[in-house]
């Protein structure tokens, strides 16, 4: 008789602390992960940023290669098709889908030298990222 009030007395769930300690776990994982994914998206930001700068300066050598003679940043920017960029009075290029690496503008890319769009860019190794952004 005692064995069988016993097992009435006894309730299954988890107690209170348990549910405190899986919380916590939680809460520091949480802490963990955030900031690495944060982290991550500046590092994303970046590749996207050096891998346009690539493709920019391909896209002198198509430039150069057509006119026969070193590219302004116009005829650069024309050369680009993805993503597509456009060349400012200073001569600037920006291109769509390429952020700062906090995310809240576009990037510049600009020649060493170069201070308008007609002024001819020597070479590829001129093309900078003129504005990257401060990483979140």
């Amino acid at each position: 008789m005692k064995f069988q009030n016993l097992k009435k007395s006894m309730q299954s769930g988890f107690t209170l602390i348990e549910l405190i300690v899986v919380i916590v776990i939680l809460g520091i994982l949480a802490a963990v992960a955030i900031p690495k994914l944060t982290s991550t998206s500046g590092s994303a930001r970046n590749g996207v940023q050096d891998a346009t700068l690539g493709a920019l300066k391909s896209a002198w050598a198509i430039a150069y290669a057509k006119a026969q003679t070193s590219p302004t940043t116009a005829q650069i920017a024309a050369e680009m098709l993805d993503p597509g960029c456009v060349s400012a009075d200073t001569g600037v290029i920006t291109c769509t889908g390429v952020t700062l690496l906090d995310g809240t503008g576009s990037a510049g890319f600009s020649a060493t030298g170069v201070t308008d769009i007609k002024t001819p860019v020597a070479n590829p190794s001129l093309l900078t990222v003129s504005s990257r952004g401060k990483a979140p």
